[in-house]
This record gives structure tokens, C-alpha cells and sequence, in this order.
């Protein structure tokens, strides 16, 4: 009746909100009771598994680039190829065979120093690598997560093969994806060297040229002249970009270059390790600034590792070539705390630095 007094009782709404907040605390009970050291640690899985992917057992299968077709690469007024041809014949690729029991080199581990690369750029032209878009950085933040290194030249500067190897790719990458996308690199030249590593086959790439002067089948030796550096591709100025990649001719295999090229007169490379409480590489992208006793200071970055590698022999997540020789200072901001270690680099040699935060 209109205007009477509705008789107090337990509605369905009512009913629902108090089942679904005892289901909240059964829940949260749950998560609150739950031993830290249960909690699955996710980053050095990842990590692990990525090493793993790297460990390939010899198998005698043929590489999946010698069934593909080449690409064009013959450029006009250059001398015949060997095999012009005929598809890319790589020598045969390990298959990929998962680790039962992957694991990080431990942190007091030795590990040795694989310079097999000399300079793509010869003098007076620029030889350094560009500090500012490392390997596995974003440059500034608004840039792709970088899978190689920046030598900053002219474009017609000649390209040399940095070893002796033979060409598994080379021309317009528009048909055929050795990167993120079609046309990616735009004019490339990939090698795989003669030099095998831990077994597996090592390759290294150039992009962005504005002429390839060798044809897939190829055979080069170290400091043959092998293109021009251009600005092909995805590319706003002219500069060679070059990676290196290990195992296997993709770019999800890629290492850190300035772990494998020589580093220059008088100048050495530091390779690290920032750690977290529990001894496992950091993950994120964290800043790291280098200061020498002489006052020069740079910039890297630790490596995003769901991106881009460790290298199989370092198992670092940062590494900066061409520092030069003497003591030296990192300074590292992580999760709100300031982290200082001092170190040494020699000439020619690679110094390892583990940082523990936290």
C-alpha cells in the first residue's frame, strides 16, 4: 500500500555483495600466507630459457638459409660472383636443442674475451661506436629497442669485411625479412665468418649502405672492400649499423657487438652484471653512468632481456667498448638507490664488473 513502511529484508543484491566479499578475503588470506620464496622467480627463468636457446647441440642439419631464395644482390658494374646464381649455401646449422639444465655463469666464473672482429670502417674515417643508441637501448625512450650498434660515417664511406667469411645474404631485404620488417635494413650485406663459436655458426650484419659490392656465395677476406654506407631502410642519416648474432641468422639471436670487436689502440671494454637481492640479472632498462679518473663520462643502459641477449660467453646485461685504459667509476640509480663501484680497464682486454643492488 502506498506510503507503508516496507518490511526490512535480505535482497539478492545484498546477498551477492556479502558472497563476493568473503570470496575477496579467502583470496587475499591466500596471497597474504604465501612464503616469499615460493613465489616463482620469473626473471632468471627467462633468462635461463634465453641462455638455453643458445645451446645448440651439432646435428649435421642444413641451415633454413640455404632452401631460401636469394635475394637480388648482383649491383651493376661489380665483378662476377662466385655461385651469382645459385641460392645462399651457408655451411650446415646446428638444430636447436634445449638445455635440461640451463644456468647463468656464476658471477666469479671465468670468461674469456672473443674479439674476432676488426673494424668494418678503416681510418681516417669514423671508427668509434655511437654512444648514444647502444646495444639494447632506446636511445632517449621513443626509439625501438636497438639490436645492434651505430658506426656514424658519410655515406659512400667503404664498408670492410671485419673477417673472412662468405656472404649468406646481401641487396634489398624488401622480399626476404633479416630484421623487424621488410625493408628494414634497406641495402644489407650478412657474413658468416669461417670461425665457428662453441660450435655454432657466428654471422655478422650490415645495413642501411647505399651500395653492396659482394653477391650472395661470395667468399671475403679480412679488410675486402664489401659496400658503401648509406641511409637505406629505416634510417635517418647515413651510418652503418652492424650487429652479430650467434647460432642461428635471425634477429632474435643477436649478441652485443662491442663484445666482438677489437676494441681500439689503448682502449679496453667493460662488460657487467647489474644484480638484483637474489643474485639474478636485472631486467629493466636502468642507466649507468661511467666516469674515468681523467673526468670523461658516458651513458649506457642495462638490456631489456626479453628484447635482446646476453652474450653465451659473458652472460653480462650491459658492456661498453672503447673505454680508455685506467680507473674508472659506474654510478648506478636503482629502485631509489644510489649504487658507486670503482674499476680498472685495460688496454685491449674486456673487465668484468658484477653490481649487487639491493
Amino acid at each position: 500500500m502506498l506510503g507503508q513502511d516496507r518490511k526490512p529484508g535480505l535482497t539478492w543484491q545484498v546477498a551477492f555483495a556479502l558472497a563476493m566479499a568473503v570470496l575477496v578475503l579467502v583470496l587475499l588470506g591466500t596471497v597474504l600466507t604465501r612464503e616469499p620464496d615460493q613465489a616463482p622467480n620469473r626473471i632468471q627463468a627467462f633468462i635461463e630459457s634465453k641462455l638455453a636457446g643458445l645451446s645448440i647441440a651439432e646435428a649435421g642439419a642444413p641451415s633454413d638459409e640455404a632452401a631460401q631464395p636469394p635475394v637480388d644482390s648482383h649491383p651493376a658494374g661489380a665483378g662476377s660472383p662466385i655461385g651469382e646464381s645459385m641460392p645462399p649455401q651457408e655451411s650446415a646449422t646446428p638444430t636447436l636443442q634445449i638445455s635440461t639444465a640451463p644456468t647463468l655463469k656464476p658471477v666469479d666464473a671465468i670468461r674469456r674475451d672473443h674479439y674476432w672482429l676488426e673494424r668494418p670502417i678503416a681510418a681516417p674515417a669514423e671508427l668509434r661506436i655511437a654512444r648514444y643508441y647502444p646495444y639494447g637501448s632506446r636511445m632517449d625512450g621513443s626509439y625501438p629497442v636497438h639490436y645492434g650498434v651505430e658506426m656514424v660515417n658519410p655515406e659512400g664511406t667503404p664498408v670492410l669485411a671485419p673477417a673472412s667469411g662468405v656472404v649468406v645474404a646481401a641487396g634489398s631485404d624488401e622480399q626476404h625479412v633479416y630484421g623487424a620488417r621488410p625493408g628494414f635494413y634497406g641495402q644489407l650485406i650478412i657474413l658468416q665468418l669461417d670461425q665457428r663459436f662453441q660450435g655454432r655458426p657466428v654471422y655478422a650484419v650490415f645495413g642501411h649502405l647505399s651500395a653492396v659490392q659482394v653477391a650472395i656465395g661470395q667468399t671475403v677476406s679480412l679488410g675486402q672492400q664489401i659496400g658503401l654506407v648509406g641511409a637505406s631502410g629505416d634510417a635517418e642519416a647515413p651510418h652503418l649499423h652492424t650487429e652479430v648474432r650467434i647460432g642461428k641468422n635471425d634477429y632474435g639471436y643477436t649478441a652485443n657487438p662491442e663484445l666482438w670487436y677489437r676494441p681500439l689502440e689503448g682502449r679496453g671494454t667493460l662488460a657487467g652484471a647489474l644484480l638484483d637481492s637474489r643474485g639474478n640479472l636485472v631486467d629493466t632498462e636502468t642507466k649507468i653512468v661511467l666516469t674515468s679518473a681523467a673526468g670523461a663520462t658516458l651513458e649506457t643502459f642495462t638490456y631489456p632481456l626479453d628484447y635482446v641477449n646476453p652474450d653465451p660467453e659473458w652472460t653480462e646485461n650491459f658492456a661498453v667498448g672503447d673505454l680508455p685504459a685506467g680507473a674508472w667509476t659506474a654510478e648506478i640509480w636503482y629502485q631509489g638507490r644510489l649504487y658507486t663501484e670503482e674499476f680498472n680497464v685495460s688496454a685491449g682486454q674486456t673487465t668484468w664488473l658484477p653490481i649487487r643492488a639491493g
